[in-house]
């Protein structure tokens, strides 16, 4: 597990530079660059992936209620009738983490990033990917209460990408 974590640590780190926004590297050199979302390689086909994102969230004790997966591809075709491949999201909460920061009238605006979602689609490489909001940056962008917030969190959401 802490092998897995590492390598995704190591990956996540490797996407902070996609978005080209700057932040201050905490250690007085020059700012590095991050991305609000993640983008990891899934070794498992997209029901796989899809099957063990749900089942390592509910194992740790996050809620993932049927009405809030999202199968993006049937709603592109029967909307646009374009086939964009597979692609579906999971809507998740960590309900205590959640209601800590929105009792707060600052943060309730973070309403709108709420549930955290994770999407796991095929790209025309034929390869699942897995995408989510990187919550190391959130915390980062707003400090306090949501950086503590991203801390505890973060680490869970790597462990729902474990694999083995």
């Amino acid at each position: 597990m802490k092998t897995i974590s590492k390598r995704l640590g190591t990956l996540l780190l490797g996407c902070l530079f996609l978005s080209g926004v700057a932040i201050a590297d905490g250690h007085g050199g020059q700012p590095m660059a991050f991305s609000m979302l993640v983008e990891v390689q899934s070794p498992l086909g997209f029901e796989g992936t899809l099957e063990r994102i749900e089942a390592n969230a509910k194992e740790l004790g996050w809620k993932v209620p049927k009405k809030w997966k999202v199968n993006f591809q049937k709603n592109m075709m029967r909307i646009t009738d374009t086939d964009i491949g597979p692609n579906q999201v999971l809507k998740m909460c960590e309900p205590f983490a959640a209601a800590k920061l929105l009792v707060k009238d600052e943060y309730k605006q973070l309403t709108a990033m709420m549930p955290c979602t994770i999407a796991v689609y095929v790209k025309s490489d034929g390869k699942t990917y897995i995408s989510m909001m990187n919550l190391d940056a959130m915390g980062m962008m707003y400090g306090g209460d949501v950086k503590e917030m991203a801390e505890e969190l973060a680490p869970q959401m790597a462990e729902m990408l474990a694999f083995d």
